[in-house]
């Protein structure tokens, strides 16, 4: 009982010590403090090219012997996935491994493979030279004197060949790993907003700084201070071509086609196909206050078997927007997406599906065709496309270890009779890009607000974005104008906005 009393107590002393000795070691570690110049509260994200300026600041609390002040902005991927089976790994090293079989295109298993649990991969350091006549000489800091060593880093588009020296399908592949990917699962830095990201992905960017020392015994590098501060990126990202969508396709659907009944068991009324085009890219800018937006045309085509009946009423057309998250802790060698990654052990996927809009479409009207063989009606429908509320759209990306995809899910449901509706999905491609916005967007809402009309003085004009800048124009006005500033104006008629179905 003694024994084991004198034992508990030699413990605590053991760890009262060690705590002792790590606070004091705290306290003797210079202080350093990451300063941004020009930090706006309208730039959330640093793009391509932008530049990053401002100052490391060090104060020692005691007269402290360095080597080397070292300053770097790095890049760094963090992807983890979860064991297939067995007790929860615990060694303390940054990769572990678990042996899984892989199945094989005879439908057997090839050889066991090893996919890690946890990899960390830093794809992109800068490093800040740092003027030596900064430095003290010797290398000493005195007790309460700052230091500053001023850095700029700018934000470059393409990592150098070595973040991705791996085996890769094409050079297609290489090139969406050699692009510089954006900021990922971290609502801790930009505009908080949630970008969609599971637990187990992280892309962060940082300015880090180092103060190290060698040790005289063995020359060993040891770290006194190692501060860092996140960054936001948002790179840009050009338009890429159209999906190539192969005739049987498993991931998207462009075109569907069903016969109608208004019953189950009761006689076909006609054949109904729905179709739609890639549509364009959902282009955002950095920082811009204005959402990204895109449209997709859809096109319908009703074949009667009777000419004299008339084609179903439309319902409505509901857009939901199915993101997907990638990851592997494996270096991958293609673009994943459903069909491919399904059978890969190494690659997981998170996705989450968002409701981007239901709207009522019984004003749309169908049109006959005419000189045709049977009864047919086509309509055409226009679809706007904004990102969910409260969520940040990434672009469209794919990195070693992550990759970002979405598809536009499209369903028309149409009425065959007062209790039966039918309904019919398309699944689109659809491309998110980042882009440096040329001149101001137009919020939707500013088309619907009174605005006054009159003269613009010089420094106002200045202030003006391009669009709405104009050259002075000394034509008469047309009947029904007036003329504000030399140009003819009319105020147009008030747009109505239709309430919608019920």
């Amino acid at each position: 009982m003694f024994a084991y009393a004198e034992s508990v107590a030699t413990r605590n002393t053991v760890l009262t010590s060690l705590r002792e000795m790590a606070a004091e070691a705290h306290k003797s570690k210079p202080s350093v403090t990451i300063t941004i110049n020009g930090e706006s509260s309208d730039q959330k994200f640093y793009t391509t090219s932008d530049r990053i300026e401002g100052e490391v600041s060090i104060v020692a609390p005691a007269d402290t012997r360095f080597d080397e002040v070292c300053i770097t902005f790095e890049g760094t991927s963090r992807t983890w996935m979860e064991r297939f089976g067995g007790t929860p790994a615990t060694s303390g090293r940054t990769t572990v491994s678990q042996t899984v079989s892989s199945p094989n295109g005879s439908g057997g298993t090839s050889p066991d493979i090893r996919i890690p649990f946890l990899t960390t991969t830093q794809f992109l350091r800068l490093v800040q030279p740092v003027d030596e006549s900064t430095l003290p000489i010797p290398r000493v800091a005195t007790k309460g004197q700052k230091y500053t060593f001023p850095f700029t880093f700018v934000i470059p588009d393409r990592l150098l060949p070595s973040a991705c020296n791996h085996v890769v399908e094409n050079s297609s592949v290489r090139d969406a790993h050699l692009h510089l990917p954006p900021s990922l699962g971290d609502r801790s830095v930009g505009d908080g907003k949630d970008d969609l990201a599971p637990d187990m992905t992280r892309i962060t960017y940082a300015i880090r700084a180092r103060i190290l020392r060698k040790r005289e015994v063995d020359d060993k590098v040891t770290v006194l201070a190692d501060i860092s501060r996140k960054i936001p990126v948002s790179p840009l990202f050009e338009v890429a071509p159209p999906v190539h969508i192969p005739e049987k396709s498993k991931d998207f659907v462009l075109r569907r086609e069903k016969d109608l009944r208004r019953r189950i068991l009761g006689r076909k009324l006609g054949r109904i196909a729905v179709f739609a085009d890639q549509p364009q890219p959902l282009k955002d800018s950095p920082n811009s206050p204005y959402p990204a937006s895109t449209t997709v045309t859809v096109s319908l085509t009703y074949i009667s078997n009777d000419p004299n009946s008339q084609p179903p009423a439309l319902e409505t057309l509901t857009a939901k927007l199915k993101t997907s998250t990638f990851f592997s802790t494996t270096r991958q060698t293609y673009i994943p997406s459903f069909s491919r990654s399904t059978p890969d052990p190494s690659v997981a996927n998170y996705t989450e599906t968002s409701l981007l809009s239901s709207r009522c479409i019984a004003a749309a009207e169908w049109e006959k065709e005419p000189s045709t063989s049977k009864a047919t009606y086509k309509a055409t429908l226009l679809v706007p496309i904004l990102p969910p509320k409260g969520k940040r759209l990434l672009p469209t990306f794919s990195s070693c270890f992550i990759s970002r995809s979405y598809v536009l899910d499209l369903a028309v449901s149409v009425r065959t009779s007062s209790h039966s509706q039918t309904s019919l999905s398309l699944k689109l491609p659809l491309q998110v890009v980042s882009q440096d916005a040329d001149g101001e967007a137009v919020d939707v809402e500013e088309f619907f607000t009174p605005r006054f009309v009159g003269r613009v003085d010089d420094e106002q004009e200045e202030q003006l974005p391009r669009r709405m800048l104009t050259a002075p124009n000394t034509m008469p006005a047309a009947p029904g104008y007036v003329l504000f500033s030399g140009v003819p104006t009319t105020i147009p008629e008030p747009v109505g906005i239709s309430p919608g179905c019920g």
